[in-house]
């Protein structure tokens, strides 16, 4: 991921934050592996603050120009995001499919693929959903 340039590697990162606050619950873990991606990107912390700045469909037009290998790389990180907390919640996934679907990555995340997570959210209430909409 190193060979990114810097616009995309903040939005990349910003996706990234919008998954992690979907749920309204920032989990240790979720903070560690967003200070991860940020070392491997090769940043230092003042970037959070272009971060807080992009402007999240600008954030979505960066990782749109990226080739396919890299979409499924950024693809992987949105899903690692999900997940890294054990618990898998409806507003992070939504947020994953439309992300993906935005930039034209074509993969849904798939919950089946995690049985021993817990879920949360609309998952878990439907009714849920008419208060998310």
């Amino acid at each position: 991921m190193e060979t990114l340039n810097h616009n995309v590697k903040i939005a990349i990162l910003r996706t990234l934050q919008e998954i992690m606050n979907a749920d309204g619950i920032i989990h240790e873990n979720e903070v560690e592996y967003m200070n991860k991606a940020i070392i491997s990107f090769e940043l230092d912390e003042s970037c959070k603050t272009d971060v807080e700045k992009l402007d999240l469909p600008q954030a979505i037009e960066e990782i749109k120009t990226l080739d396919y290998d890299q979409k499924m790389l950024v693809a992987q990180m949105m899903g690692k995001m999900i997940v890294i907390d054990k618990d898998i919640n409806y507003n992070e996934v939504k947020l994953y499919n439309a992300f993906c679907e935005s930039c034209n990555i074509e993969k849904d995340f798939n919950i089946d693929e995690y049985p021993e997570y817990t879920l949360s959210g609309p998952f878990v209430n439907p009714e849920d959903i008419m208060n998310n909409t």
